[in-house]
């Protein structure tokens, strides 16, 4: 199974000199196994994975799976640009589940009306299924499960298992909303959290884990209730589940590339310090997911095979 980041960004795109060694498209993540294509959220990376199709396939037809996490306009936007939607070989298989009783299609289409878009949802020729999610299906050769994350509104995050290969997304979440000790947390914000324990059996055993990240513990405090983790939340749940590597995503809009990297650091710091010394093996690969990024996730780790978005091999 590989996966390739081609959105990373969260809340809206940032284009700049500031962002480009992370990249500012908003979410969209690119999973294979063999010829299963899975493709999870539609923000604005999802218009270059597209053209980037476009070089690979030519005019053979793709068969590709769109997981929505949710409908924030940063995990959708790049659906009307989705190059791939307006071929008429092509199939799209296309799973969410809307959480106010509007229909799946009803939400693509509201943004690809008149007022917002020139060009509407039926002028898109490929074949398009519509499903909701269910808690467990397969794509292919692909088991996939899901679990409810904390984030207004609601999301889903998703967990994909072939080959004794497990990757986990969880974009959009704020797991201290959930957490059983909030006073604790309250008293001192590095505690360690206490979930239910199906919460944490999702994640165990990933070997890799995309996990929102958005903000630093100090940022975080100025913006309880909005949906998305910090770093102490983050580095805690890692401690607990265990992943083998851990990406860091959805960055703040207002995260320069230092920014970012300063936050990379520290999380390193830490998942080192809160590791059982007698088993280094259990401390995560730790990096920031970035732009057009692409990784084996298969036992044994190692060697990874890592892929810019401009062709380099960044460091981890």
């Amino acid at each position: 199974m590989s996966v390739r980041f081609w959105g990373t960004r969260g809340s809206i795109p940032t284009p700049g000199r500031q962002t480009e060694k992370f990249g500012g498209n908003t979410t969209c993540v690119e999973v294979r196994h063999e010829d299963t294509i899975i493709v999870l959220d539609a923000g604005s990376g999802i218009r270059e994975m597209s053209l980037a199709w476009l070089k690979e396939f030519g005019k053979s037809p793709i068969h590709a799976t769109l997981l929505f996490t949710h409908y924030h306009w940063d995990h959708l936007q790049g659906f009307p640009f989705f190059t791939t939607a307006y071929m008429p070989t092509n199939t799209l298989d296309i799973y969410g589940n809307p959480p106010d009783g509007s229909s799946l299609e009803e939400i693509l289409s509201g943004q690809m009306q008149g007022a917002y878009f020139p060009v509407p949802l039926a002028a898109m020729q490929a074949t398009m299924n519509f499903h909701p999610v269910s808690q467990e299906f397969t794509i292919g050769k692909v088991k996939i499960k899901t679990f409810g994350l904390p984030h207004p509104g609601g999301c889903i995050g998703y967990r994909l298992e072939v080959d004794n290969s497990i990757f986990v997304f969880a974009t959009d979440s704020e797991f201290d909303q959930v957490a059983l000790n909030p006073e604790e947390i309250k008293a001192n914000f590095v505690a360690p959290r206490k979930y239910a324990p199906e919460l944490i059996e999702f994640f165990e055993g990933a070997h890799l884990l995309a996990i929102d990240c958005q903000y630093s513990d100090a940022d975080y405090q100025s913006k309880v209730g909005w949906g998305h983790n910090s770093l102490a939340t983050v580095v805690d749940l890692a401690r607990q589940a265990q992943p083998k590597m851990l990406a860091l995503c959805h960055h703040d809009p207002q995260s320069s590339d230092e920014t970012v990297m300063q936050l990379i650091a520290e999380a390193r710091l830490r998942v080192r310090d809160l590791a059982d010394p007698q088993n280094p093996s259990n401390i995560p690969i730790t990096f920031g997911a970035r732009e057009g990024q692409r990784l084996a996730v298969q036992p044994p780790l190692f060697p990874l095979r890592w892929e810019g978005r401009h062709g380099e091999s960044p460091t981890v």
